[in-house]
């Protein structure tokens, strides 16, 4: 007797065994929308356990959004839609809320697991926490909104500290460059794709300038550069 139901697919065990003990977060749903994996590191991020998840669609658990507020999770999901054009699912991120209601920003990559038939397919969402860079970044965009596209101090200051007073000399050339993106609101992402480095390389160069100049974040470091009339 052949199974026609096409609702929920059980995961084969070697991929529970492969994402279980996964640091990041594993999501798995199958092309209609209900999850059918949910492992240890998504329970401690998210706050669900797996048996309150499980055999939900994932829009009761996820219902995601993206940085403009978008909804991205129901019938136009677009992963989903993605994967059944059995077309390459992008990385992306997305802000969801744990259990207790927190807001949370994750970064996903994808990947879309063949199920024995072109129509079925399981779609392992992978993720980790990336909340406290996006609400840095969105703080930096305010704060440079506020200063103005012109990068003019918001009091109109036209005096601004003479060169040889400025502390910047201590960064090199380069970590220079770097504070003059991120004085423009550039992501760590962007910096490395504006001069051809790695993401890594440029949070390295972030941490350097902070601890050369004694500061704390990243919006010290913009009011520093903006001080300095470094953008």
């Amino acid at each position: 007797m052949v199974d026609t139901m096409d609702t929920v697919h059980a995961i084969p065990s070697s991929l529970e065994e492969i994402f279980s003990n996964a640091a990041d977060g594993v999501l798995g749903v199958d092309q209609n929308h209900i999850i059918t994996l949910w492992n240890k590191a998504a329970e401690r991020l998210v706050g669900y356990t797996a048996a309150e998840v499980m055999g939900r669609p994932c829009s009761e658990v996820w219902a995601v959004k993206n940085r403009t507020g978008c909804r991205l999770c129901g019938e136009d999901c677009s992963p989903i839609t993605s994967a059944r054009k059995e077309e390459p699912v992008e990385g992306r991120e997305i802000m969801t809320h744990t259990k207790a209601g927190r807001p949370l920003w994750l970064h996903v990559s994808t990947i879309v697991i063949p199920a024995g038939a072109p129509s079925r397919f399981t779609m392992v969402h992978i993720f980790h926490d990336v909340t406290r860079q996006v609400e840095t970044e969105v703080l930096l965009g305010k704060v440079q909104s506020l200063l103005g596209g012109e990068g003019a101090p918001p009091d109109g200051g036209g005096i601004s500290p003479p060169e040889s007073a400025s502390p910047l000399k201590v960064l090199t050339p380069r970590e220079q460059e770097v504070l003059r993106f991120i004085a423009r609101g550039e992501s760590a992402k962007g910096i490395a794709k504006q001069l051809h480095i790695s993401t890594t390389t440029a949070r390295n160069h972030t941490q350097k300038i902070l601890v050369k100049l004694g500061l704390h974040t990243k919006l010290e470091a913009v009011a520093v550069a903006f001080r300095y009339k470094h953008f």
